[in-house]
């Protein structure tokens, strides 16, 4: 589901799904993973997995993708209920954490695989609550637990970041779509992409290949452009900035927007198994009055030879923008043309 996904190559990954009927619900807490590991051993890899989870995005203030909560021993029994738990330890680490995750990995042949570098990573399911991911992280010592967690953080990043694609979808589309607007989409342009249900048609202007798709309080936006027998040379940076600026100035009637100049950041991807460069930063009134995140996917998508490009903003002032940027990613993540229909 997520942008930029790399496959599983941990070969120690175990499913181990636990009878959840008589526990509790997990606590979901947006944005936090809540980690538990012994005091020594998270001095020594709190800065890795800092540096694969809490990614900065500028909204312009500083927002991160996720946010670690080091769990105090005091504190076990609470969040041992925690959505996103992860358990840190080594083979031979000897405190709360470190005597928990040895119980759990008893197997000796477990423990060699372990110990030879093999297997540093386990999953959970449902372990201390009902619907909780908990990652298991273990390595023979401290040195090599850090390399390994800074070896695959990009598997262990998008473990986390899957999974809270899955709730959230679950959340926002479910019994709660734009069903006649989705439909009118594929019926009059021959795409179309899950919508929540508060989100409706601004504008739109079918001769030049461009929609606009809005809902209130906060302020939040969709728009799509797609330009008919594109091809990939248009996947830059200059012609994208280029792009959202005219539409900025062409479309926007109340205002005009523009991409600002700092914390402007692309990169090639694939976008739904299409080429693709994803654009963030931040975009602006040209009077100065307001401004916000963007997150703009463009992409060439061969069956229909056109280039797509599908921008979300968000403006809401005194607010933390990453709730609303999240919701909005699943929804584009939903994006089909006629082409996917007839596969299926």
């Amino acid at each position: 589901m997520r942008v930029c996904k790399v496959m599983i190559m941990v070969i120690g990954i175990l499913l181990l799904m636990g009878a959840c009927a008589e526990k509790p619900r997990s606590i979901w807490q947006e944005g936090v993973i809540s980690v538990m590991a012994d005091e020594e051993d998270w001095e020594a890899v709190q800065g890795v997995l800092r540096s694969t989870y809490e990614k900065v995005i500028r909204t312009p203030q500083i927002e991160h993708r996720f946010r670690l909560f080091h769990v105090p021993d005091s504190l076990f029994d609470y969040y041992s209920k925690a959505h996103f738990l992860i358990l840190a330890s080594t083979l031979k680490s000897k405190g709360k954490t470190g005597r928990i995750v040895q119980n759990m990995l008893t197997d000796s042949t477990l423990r060699r695989s372990i110990e030879t570098g093999e297997n540093f990573l386990f999953i959970r399911r449902n372990q201390w609550a009902q619907e909780q991911m908990m990652l298991i992280l273990v390595a023979k010592n401290r040195i090599e637990l850090r390399n390994k967690i800074q070896s695959y953080s990009i598997t262990l990043y998008n473990l986390v970041q899957n999974e809270v694609d899955k709730v959230l979808t679950k959340e926002v589309l479910h019994n709660r779509e734009n069903k006649e607007l989705e439909k009118q989409l594929m019926d009059r342009y021959s795409w179309t992409m899950r919508l929540q249900r508060d989100y409706f048609l601004a504008q739109a202007f079918p001769e030049d290949n461009f929609l606009w798709m809005k809902r209130l309080l906060p302020d939040r936006w969709i728009f799509v452009k797609w330009v008919d027998h594109g091809d990939t040379s248009l996947l830059n940076q200059k012609w994208v900035v280029s792009e959202r600026n005219r539409i900025g100035k062409t479309y926007y009637k109340d205002f005009v927007e523009r991409v600002a100049d700092k914390f402007l950041f692309s990169r090639k991807t694939t976008f739904l198994g299409r080429p693709a460069l994803i654009t963030t930063g931040l975009w602006e009134r040209v009077d100065g009055t307001a401004g916000g995140p963007f997150e703009n996917y463009t992409f060439y998508d061969e069956p229909s030879g056109r280039v797509f490009m599908i921008d979300i903003a968000v403006f809401a002032p005194g607010k933390d923008k990453m709730p609303y940027l999240r919701r909005m990613e699943v929804m584009v993540e939903t994006f089909r043309t006629i082409f996917d229909e007839k596969k299926h």
